[in-house]
């Protein structure tokens, strides 16, 4: 089996992972006037939050579409492609994420792999998909678990720019800057530290609950040295158990100017809700 292919799925969780850099709760007590905090609470309650709809945690299968990764990797011989779906579809994944927020990803197989290299090349799918799942969730939950906003009594600075707001505050050793619409949709997060610029544009869809996570575009760029990402992820969304969970993902990366493809397929949604 060629493990190549494995590249966009470790260059996918690199990105993910690199997007999620941003905290929601920056530390010490707010000096901001009682209108500023009445702007950035009216923003927090503009998002959709599973945490406020009950969940407690979920978990599903995930289905790669190996099909589409292993033809964007140029496997074009029909004995080889049907070969290594062979090999592939008979992994499985599943994902649960739990009250805390953590992510676990666990795998199962059909068959045992037929050599060493086999086994190598399934043992960086697991970790790969594992990377993958994990910085998807971490960059998801930063929108969907709960608003992706500061508290309002938090410290932050919150500048009107007239057709929008700028807010400002530090996470530890990071820089934040979030852009929010008068109607309080967020069209960009950016993200400075010593090692890295990482800059978010979230795609919202409004729903009676409030603004949901649709996808985003995002660049990350080391202070140095190779790691140059961008990403274009498209989200789909569907009820589970009154529930906007997500059932599909896909993702356009490049990392160092190289291109890959990615999607997976969330179903069979297991829910606990208080």
């Amino acid at each position: 089996m060629r493990t190549r292919s494995l590249g966009l799925i470790l260059s996918f969780a690199v990105a993910m992972c690199a997007t999620a850099a941003f905290a929601q709760t920056p530390s010490n007590t707010s000096k901001n006037s009682a209108a500023q905090k009445q702007i950035l609470q009216r923003g927090r309650d503009a998002y959709y939050s599973l945490r406020a709809q009950g969940l407690d945690e979920f978990q599903s299968t995930i289905k790669p579409n190996w099909q589409n990764v292993l033809q964007g990797q140029g496997v074009s011989d029909p004995a080889q492609l049907e070969n290594a779906l062979k090999l592939l579809n008979g992994l499985h994944f599943s994902m649960r994420l739990d009250k805390d927020g953590k992510v676990t990803v666990t795998h199962t197989t059909d068959t045992e792999p037929p050599n060493d290299q086999v086994r190598r090349g399934f043992d960086q799918i697991y970790s790969g998909i594992d990377q993958a799942v994990s910085g998807f969730f971490a960059t998801w939950s930063l929108f969907m678990l709960t608003p992706p906003l500061p508290e309002a009594d938090s410290n932050y600075q919150l500048d009107d720019l007239g057709a929008t707001y700028r807010l400002t505050y530090k996470d530890g050793g990071s820089d934040v800057v979030t852009i929010l619409a008068r109607d309080m949709s967020i069209s960009e997060v950016k993200v400075t530290t010593a090692q890295f610029t990482s800059t978010v544009r979230p795609r919202m869809t409004k729903t009676a609950k409030g603004f949901i996570l649709a996808g985003y575009d995002a660049d990350y760029t080391p202070t140095s040295g190779p790691g140059v990402v961008h990403l274009d992820v498209k989200i789909e969304h569907a009820p589970v158990q009154g529930l906007q969970l997500p059932v599909s993902l896909i993702a356009d990366t490049t990392l160092d100017g190289t291109p890959t493809h990615m999607e997976l397929a969330f179903s069979g949604h297991q829910v606990k809700s208080h």
